[in-house]
């Protein structure tokens, strides 16, 4: 599995910069009866954050949401608030990249979402920066520091 960012490593770098998270599923699992999911209690200037923010880091999702309208904002929104709530459920980020990459396929029919490793990292990555900071203790030094660099240069575009 792989948690990377447009621009992690380069401010305006048009590829994505992927960091390992590990070279295999974690062991550590879903619980067997899974809690109901609780999306992250965020207001609508964080929702507005993270749509910017998902756009500059990968402008190919600019183009989706023009192409989809609200849909795509809710696609988006859904996925990262998803990654959020699996994240809060426990079984480590490998997992929750997993659920959503699943879920997101399972609805691809109505939302359209691009299926890309690039899409999803950007999805993630953002979420860990505006919809649930407080996860990215579960990443390793090397990927929290992308991720923060992100956090930096998407703040030096918009400021």
């Amino acid at each position: 599995m792989a948690l990377g960012c447009g621009a992690c490593s380069q401010a305006n770098s048009a590829q994505p910069a992927a960091v390992t998270t590990s070279s295999r599923p974690s062991n550590s699992s879903v619980p067997a009866s899974p809690a109901r999911l609780s999306a992250p209690r965020d207001s609508v200037s964080q929702d507005g954050r993270f749509f910017t923010d998902v756009t500059e880091a990968d402008p190919g999702l600019v183009t989706y949401e023009q192409q989809q309208g609200n849909v795509a904002l809710r696609a988006l929104l859904t996925d990262g608030s998803a990654f959020c709530a699996f994240l809060q459920r426990g079984g480590g980020v490998d997992n929750a990249l997993v659920a959503v990459a699943e879920g997101a396929r399972d609805d691809e029919s109505q939302t359209h979402l691009p299926l890309s490793v690039t899409t999803f990292n950007t999805i993630e990555s953002v979420a860990l920066l505006t919809l649930c900071p407080s996860y990215q203790r579960l990443l390793s030094p090397a990927a929290r520091s992308k991720i923060r660099d992100l956090g930096q240069a998407l703040a030096g575009r918009s400021g």
